[in-house]
Parts: C-alpha cells; sequence; structure tokens
C-alpha cells in the first residue's frame, strides 16, 4: 500500500529529517544491518521516474512492515525531491517496490530505505535524457550463475562512473540444483535451495541467495537495471505451454511458470503496471536512441526438433506472439519516422543467421528454430526502410559481433558490409561456464565460422560484458573482459572494439 506525500506525516518526517549526511562513497560501506541485507536496487529509469527496490527481513512473520524511502539530488541527502512511504508483507516476500516519480529528466539521484529503526544503504540512479542528449553509455550482462563462479563482471560495473544503465538480459538467476551446472560447495556458493528450484518458495529463496552477493548488491546499487527474463528465472529451454525438461509429478506447469514469474516480479526492480505485466517495453534516451527490450519466452511456440523441415518452415510458428511483433514493428517505425538516431534492441538470444543454406539448425531455441518469425523481422526493416538498428544478445556465454544479412552466402558482401540490415552485439556470461567449455561447441564453432563471413569477432574462452557507446554518428561496442571468476578480483581487461558507423548497418574495428 502507498502513501501519498501528503500522507507522510508526524513520525516520518521527523525519521527522515533525522537521516546523517553521509557522502555516498563512505556510505557503501556501512553495515546495511539486520532488515536490508539483500541491498538496493533501482530500475526501469524514465525521464520523470524510476523504480526502487530493497527488501526487509523481519525477525518474525508478525504482519505487514512499514518502510520510508527518499530520494535526493546530492549524496548528502541535502535536498529531498521525493519522498514517502510503503507496506510490504509475506506476500510479497517483504520485497518493497516504489516508482518515485517528480523527477527531472537526465539527472543522477540518490535514494535510501528506511524500516524500524534502521537504514539501508544509499543506492545512486539516473533519469533518462529528453531532446538534446548527445551520447549515452550502457553496459549489456546476461548469465549470472552463482555457483559457477564469483560476480566479478558485476564488481567491474559498479567501478564504473559512466553508465546510463545497465541491460541484464536473462538468466539472472538459474534454478538448477548445486552441482548440475555449477559447484558452490567449496567456495561457499551452494544457492538456496540447494535443490532445483520448482516452487513459489523455492525461487524466492534462490533469489534472496544471489541477492546475498556483495558484488551483485554493489551493481545495483551503482546504476539502475532494465532487465528481461530467458528461460532459467523459471527453466531450461521453457515456452509458453511447458519444458523439454520439467517433469510435472505434483508441480503443474502452469503453477511452476506462475510461480517463477511472480518472484522475478517481487525480486527484480521492473514496472508493475495496474493489473497487467509485460515485460517487453521501451525507453527513450531523447533523440539519440530507442530502447526496445523483447520478451522471447512468454509467447513462444513449442521448440521444433532440428530435422523437422517442414515444422521448421511453418510460417506459423511465433517467437515473440503476434502482439509483441505488432508492438515491435510499429515501435521500430515511429522511432525511425520520428527522427531518432539509433534502433537499439534489447533481447536473449542469438538472432543472426548461422546455419549453412539446406543445413538443419544446431540449436532451435534460437531465432535460427523460428526462421519465419526472424523473417518477419527483417521485412519489417527493409519495408520501414529502418537504418541503425543494433541488437544485443545474452545467452551463449560467449562474445560475437555480428553483421546481419539475411542470407550471409547470398547478397551479402563481407567487405564493405553491403545486404546486412542490421549490426548484433552478443555479450559474454557473468559467471556461467564459458561456451568453449566443451571441446565439441569449440570444434563445431570452428567449423561454422568457414560458413560465417558476417562474422566480425568471436571469444568463447571468457567472462565479461560489453559497453555501449552511442553517439549520433556512430555506435561503438566494446567487450570487456575479468581474467577469473575463480576468486574474487575487480581486474578486467579491454578484449575487442569494434563501431557501427550511421547508416552503414555494419561493423568494423574501432
Amino acid at each position: 500500500m502507498a502513501f501519498s506525500r501528503r500522507q507522510f506525516i508526524g513520525g516520518t518526517l521527523g525519521s527522515l529529517a533525522a537521516w546523517p549526511s553521509l557522502a555516498w562513497a563512505a556510505r557503501q560501506a556501512t553495515d546495511p544491518g539486520r532488515l536490508f541485507r539483500h541491498g538496493v536496487a533501482s530500475g526501469d529509469p524514465l525521464t520523470d521516474r524510476v523504480i526502487l527496490w530493497t527488501r526487509v527481513t523481519p525477525a518474525a512473520d508478525d504482519g505487514p512492515v512499514r518502510v520510508t524511502w527518499r530520494v535526493a539530488d546530492d549524496e548528502r541527502f541535502e535536498h529531498t525531491v521525493a519522498q514517502g512511504m510503503v507496506e510490504t508483507s509475506a506476500a510479497r516476500d517483504f520485497t518493497v517496490k516504489v516508482d518515485a516519480g517528480m523527477l527531472r529528466p537526465g539527472r543522477r539521484y540518490y535514494y535510501a530505505f528506511e524500516s524500524g529503526g534502521e537504514r539501508s544503504t544509499i543506492g545512486r540512479t539516473r533519469t533518462l535524457p529528453e531532446d538534446g542528449v548527445d551520447r549515452i553509455r550502457l553496459a549489456s550482462v546476461s548469465c549470472s550463475n552463482y555457483p559457477a563462479g564469483y560476480f566479478n563482471v558485476y564488481r567491474c560495473l559498479a567501478n564504473r562512473d559512466d553508465l546510463d544503465a545497465v541491460l541484464h538480459l536473462g538468466d539472472y538467476i538459474y534454478e538448477f540444483a548445486n552441482g548440475i551446472y555449477g559447484d558452490g560447495s567449496g567456495s561457499d556458493r551452494v544457492p538456496m535451495p540447494a535443490g532445483e528450484a520448482a516452487t513459489l518458495a523455492d525461487y524466492r529463496l534462490r533469489y534472496a541467495t544471489y541477492r546475498s552477493d556483495v558484488d551483485l548488491q554493489a551493481a545495483h546499487q551503482a546504476h539502475p537495471f532494465i532487465a528481461v527474463w530467458d528461460d532459467h528465472e523459471v527453466i531450461n529451454d521453457w515456452w509458453r505451454g511447458g519444458s523439454p525438461v520439467h517433469r510435472p509429478g505434483n508441480r503443474a506447469w502452469a503453477g511452476r511458470l506462475a510461480a517463477g514469474l511472480q518472484a522475478y516480479r517481487e525480486w527484480m526492480p521492473v514496472r508493475e503496471a495496474a493489473g497487467t505485466f509485460l515485460l517487453y517495453r521501451s525507453f527513450r534516451f531523447g533523440r539519440l536512441a530507442d530502447l526496445h527490450m523483447l520478451d522471447t519466452r512468454s509467447f513462444r511456440d513449442r521448440q521444433a526438433p532440428p530435422r523437422d523441415a517442414a515444422l521448421l518452415a511453418d510460417p506459423s510458428r511465433t517467437l515473440m506472439g503476434t502482439a509483441q511483433e505488432e508492438w515491435l514493428f510499429s515501435g521500430l517505425q515511429r522511432s525511425q519516422r520520428e527522427g531518432t538516431g539509433w534502433r537499439i534492441i534489447g533481447q536473449q538470444i542469438m538472432f543472426a543467421p548461422l546455419a549453412p543454406p539446406g543445413v538443419p539448425p544446431q540449436n532451435t531455441d534460437v531465432w535460427e528454430g523460428y526462421p519465419a518469425a526472424r523473417a518477419r523481422v527483417f521485412d519489417a526493416i527493409e519495408k520501414g526502410k529502418l537504418s541503425n538498428v543494433a541488437i544485443l544478445t545474452g545467452d551463449i556465454h560467449s562474445s560475437w559481433a555480428i553483421d546481419v544479412p539475411r542470407s550471409p552466402l547470398k547478397g551479402y558482401t563481407p567487405g564493405s558490409g553491403e545486404g546486412s540490415l542490421a549490426v548484433e552485439l552478443v555479450t559474454p556470461a557473468i559467471s556461467s561456464p564459458p561456451l568453449f567449455a566443451s571441446a565439441s561447441l569449440r570444434e563445431s564453432t570452428a567449423l561454422l565460422q568457414l560458413f560465417m563471413p558476417h562474422l566480425k569477432f568471436l571469444d568463447g574462452e571468457r567472462r565479461g560484458y560489453v559497453l555501449l557507446d552511442v553517439t549520433k554518428a556512430r555506435l561503438q561496442s566494446e567487450w570487456y573482459h575479468v581474467p577469473t571468476v575463480d576468486v574474487r578480483s575487480p581486474d578486467e581487461t579491454r578484449a575487442a572494439a569494434f563501431v557501427c558507423e550511421a547508416g552503414s548497418a555494419r561493423l568494423s574495428k574501432a
């Protein structure tokens, strides 16, 4: 239950007024105490508002808990710009989510929470800019696997002071039992529950485990996140009607899906509209860039067997669903019509063509397994004469820079990039095992490159993130890799950089 500013009176105002003026750097190091042990977070920024998140951990489930919140435009909290009170309870796992409005565009803000005499750490966030912005910087990440290694990538992001937002492209948690896809027994990183997460209580506990990580907390504390889910927030390779690895037993698919998605809504700083919840949504960075975030899980048809040519070719099969397709295509056309510089698509799975003509796709869980759906995206780009389209991808635990033609071996010229309709920038995993952890994948991918003249860069050995530096004239992508996830480390190296000049739809080395 939310209270208006006018209702925010009495002891609450007195408590907020008494908050100490502590500098940002000093406040980061303080102990959040018993109540706010999962940190703070912000997300889904707009020009005038941003979602603020935290969780309280009461001593017992003894009813609703009131939490006050405060936003200031200075790190010492001397100038409050918004404040209020919310109520949380066991019904939403004691998580707190505030849509803090009345903010100014393109500004940095600081926020904090208080309850039961304890105060949270101070978070830092930023609203989206309006017209006049000439540069933005975004980081894209995916695949944060708690037992597979330390979240050093998150620490690197927390250490950056130049980001407008962090884009999390899915697999924020993994549902597997410990030891299935990473064993945290020797590093004190066993996710709870130790078995596979399948119920609402399981998923909530799994998020709580992840959010106990100091590096993950630091990244959320430093930057607003714009996030979408992929499959492991529920179960591997799920589609709207099930999963190839879901074993019903006493858990019906609809119940498991609802549990996974409810925990995501509770624990992630994503905006929830009254009566509905859609993760496909857009964000406008002035006239410089429009960001369209896709949901390629909730509406997709079941994956086709790789050698079922007839099913793969079925023109009715969908990856996004009809409503999301129409939303995306109209949004891209409107962006082009209004003269916005770049159209950025944030989504989960590999988009560019990989399989040679006539060869069945190796993986039908990606766009390759939904060729009719991908063709409709190509059609929208061509018919709408859309320029400056960049596709951001996670999922595959490796770093790729790719031109995106309809067919790499027909109608595409590698040297000039003629025939490319977009560019694709794939971020490596945060901590999940890298693509080339499998020798067979290393060998098959090496063979695949013979048929991929549109591939500009591939690294399947390392974890890291992608930094996007966007101006009206060009979009530059830089891959940063961490040397290890076996021990905590803030170190990183700049592994590669590619640029797409405005109007070119091709990548070249920066």
